[in-house]
């Protein structure tokens, strides 16, 4: 395995080491082509001396990638700025608050925060190359990423969705009950900005791509018109994040990228006993259901959501009042046909071209994906042949979400 360098390693970590002596560091890449797109990612075993003891603290390092046109696309250093803090600043906001609040058990959904730099010069605030994000690399916990391609059962959606609606329900508590915290803790990483800016030639591009992937089903060809309008609508949407635009009760901190390859499980005898959620580098203030019908329609094995995809918004919806109630709020405005009401709206505004966009990435295999280094425009315009998988995937999201009136 290559050795990667992650420069001045020892100041980065030494606040986080204690009375304990660094001693070193390996590096190596930890990712797969087709994993993440918007950061590089590293493993970092960092050696300490505690005592006469010597232990081994794992590590993720998150850090720009060096392609330029990716930097460009996903707007890295913004989406960097976010993510740091959100682990530096809003986690430990919520956690307080929740603790305010009385509870003994705390956001636990994320791994724990080890460090940051925006640059190797500390008096910069400017985003550069060496910019790093230091989190717990919790694969040596046991947690790991399920294979894409499957999805998960209903035990753990279940436990997905009860995680997602404590996440959700905190940020939503903490601005009716302290709306000054929320907007100077907050309120500074959900400034609107751009992503994904396309010119009009890559934008028919990709949405024809899309349109290829499903058109091979009767009832989708036959709705194909309005499913090109569905996308050439959404998409003028899509580029903004926290588009102030939006607005309605259930107004939240959403993941926004709530799919397998950043939702790790660990299962102990064959049981899934916990889970945590990675890559914050999209999270946004938006509506709550983004997360809910992008989870559910990408990442449920298909057999699953097909069969139980009532039971698992109504019970999405029950975590969601249970832990406002627990945080003391009024949820009379968070009702189970508003909350319908918002899927729909969500559905038919975002989250339909979210999901046709992200099937073929979903499953597509190893060998197909290319490395970040490489990406370029192109890739994001797929023309090579879906898998079947892929296909049904797709004509199921679209029969379903014409019968619930939600496209």
């Amino acid at each position: 395995m290559a050795a990667y360098e992650i420069k001045n390693l020892p100041e980065l970590v030494r606040p986080m080491l204690g009375e304990s002596e660094f001693i070193g560091a390996s590096v190596a890449k930890l990712t797969s082509a087709g994993d993440n797109y918007c950061s590089l990612i590293y493993a970092v075993d960092i050696t300490v001396k505690d005592g006469k003891e010597e232990k081994i603290l794992h590590g993720v390092a998150k850090m720009l990638p060096q392609n330029e046109y990716v930097q460009k696309l996903f707007n890295s250093p913004r989406i960097y700025f976010n993510e740091v803090g959100y682990y530096e600043t809003i986690v430990p906001c919520l956690r307080n608050f929740q603790k305010e609040q009385g509870f003994t058990q705390l956001l636990s959904s994320v791994p724990d925060f080890y460090g940051a730099r925006f640059s190797l010069d500390p008096s910069s605030d400017r985003i550069d190359e060496d910019a790093v994000l230091l989190i717990k690399n919790i694969k040596a916990e046991g947690f790991s990423i399920i294979d894409r391609r499957v999805g998960f059962d209903l035990v753990q959606s279940e436990l997905v969705l009860e995680k997602v609606a404590e996440l959700h329900s905190t940020s939503i508590a903490l601005k009716l009950h302290k709306p000054e915290v929320f907007e100077e803790k907050l309120g500074p990483f959900f400034q609107e900005f751009q992503m994904y800016v396309a010119d009009k030639t890559a934008h028919e591009n990709v949405t024809k791509s899309m349109l290829d992937l499903i058109k091979g089903d009767k009832f989708c060809f036959d709705n194909l018109e309005k499913i090109k309008d569905n996308f050439n609508e959404s998409s003028s949407h899509a580029t903004t994040r926290n588009d102030k635009t939006f607005s309605s009760p259930f107004m939240s901190l959403v993941h926004n990228d709530m799919w397998t390859n950043n939702i790790m499980v660990k299962i102990v005898d064959g049981k899934t006993v916990d889970v945590k959620f990675v890559d914050y580098q999209i999270y946004e203030y938006s509506s709550l259901a983004r997360d809910v019908i992008f989870f559910l329609f990408n990442s449920v094995q298909l057999p699953v959501i097909k069969e139980h995809c009532d039971h698992l918004l109504a019970y999405y919806h029950g975590q969601l009042i249970k832990y406002l109630k627990k945080l003391k709020c009024d949820v009379s405005p968070f009702g189970f046909e508003a909350f319908l009401s918002e899927l729909q709206n969500v559905a038919k505004r975002l989250e339909f071209f979210h999901l046709i966009l992200m099937l073929r990435p979903t499953y597509a295999e190893d060998a197909d994906s290319t490395e970040m280094e490489n990406i370029s425009e192109k890739d994001f315009q797929n023309e090579k042949p879906a898998s079947e998988k892929c296909k049904q995937k797709g004509y199921f999201i679209v029969h379903e979400f014409m019968r619930r009136g939600w496209i």
